[in-house]
């Protein structure tokens, strides 16, 4: 079921848990229209950081304009100098100015940052604990691999970077249900499959769907959101970038440690990208991981 054409289907609030060998829990319909209607409520908490990701994507705003408006929402501009300081960029901490920070860091990146903020991902006490940890990991994986999917790189790292983003939507649509769902067993020790399975049982769709509905509504580039759309539907990735995303997120997810839960990227990637590749990219998605600055 696709949040493009259909309900979404989720938990409601005082439902039973197994635990208490309660029967299933009750469900309330969330359409398409009311799961926006939560990206407005949260939007509306943080009109600057709407108004960047609309500004991003008019070819007629420039560095100056955009570094005026940033510097009036305190978090979004720490956030961003902090990742203009980061490792990635190699200038630790001579990035002093936000007019810098912006021409360095770009206006894809920081539409996806303003994105992520619009949406409460950086209101870090609702998130999934590893949510950014995560998110920096995938974006370095894109990256890495973009060219060898003929995708632009930049354009790969703020896929991977917002590819998490529905869980944002979908922990301030329903904090406690979502939380409770993370806490399940089967997802804590399933790995990616597990959440994703749980999401759909609880939500009626995956938080991937939920990004590309997002981002859709945002008028993110199509490749985005298409990549986004089939993440999580493995019989239908036909495009570049999806099948980038969807080996990025694999070779993330190899940080857990968990060799029974992983799946060939050669397969994955359609014979473009080797374990051996990955094994090589593990420290430097370690450090993406880690690298709390931004």
């Amino acid at each position: 079921m696709s949040l493009l054409d259909s309900p979404v289907e989720r938990a409601a609030d005082g439902g039973s848990s197994e635990a208490d060998g309660a029967g299933e829990r009750a469900t309330a319909l969330h359409t398409v229209e009311e799961l926006l209607d939560v990206v407005d409520e949260l939007a509306a908490r943080r009109p600057v950081a709407a108004r960047l990701v609309a500004m991003t994507a008019d070819n007629s705003v420039g560095s100056p304009e955009l570094a005026a408006v940033l510097t009036c929402d305190v978090t979004l501009t720490a956030r961003v100098l902090r990742l203009a300081n980061s490792a990635y960029y190699g200038l630790g901490g001579r990035v002093r100015t936000v007019p810098f920070a912006v021409t360095l860091v770009g206006f894809t990146t920081i539409r996806a940052m303003a994105a992520a903020a619009v949406v409460g991902a950086d209101a870090e006490e609702v998130l999934p604990r590893s949510f950014w940890a995560r998110s920096r990991a995938v974006a370095r994986a894109c990256d890495e691999m973009a060219p060898s999917f003929g995708v632009a790189r930049l354009d790969a790292f703020t896929l991977g970077l917002l590819a998490g983003l529905g869980q944002a939507v979908l922990s301030h649509a329903a904090p406690d249900v979502y939380t409770g769902l993370l806490e399940e067993q089967e997802v804590a020790e399933g790995g990616r499959a597990a959440l994703v399975a749980a999401e759909v049982r609880a939500f009626g769709v995956p938080h991937s769907e939920v990004s590309a509905l997002v981002l859709s509504s945002w008028s993110f580039p199509r490749e985005v959101v298409d990549a986004l759309h089939l993440l999580d539907a493995p019989s239908a990735r036909s495009t570049p970038w999806s099948t980038c995303l969807a080996t990025a997120v694999e070779a993330a997810g190899r940080l857990d440690d968990r060799p029974e839960l992983r799946t060939d990227v050669a397969v994955i990637s359609e014979g473009v990208i080797t374990e051996d590749r990955v094994t090589a990219m593990m420290p430097r998605l370690r450090e993406a991981e880690s690298d709390a600055d931004w």
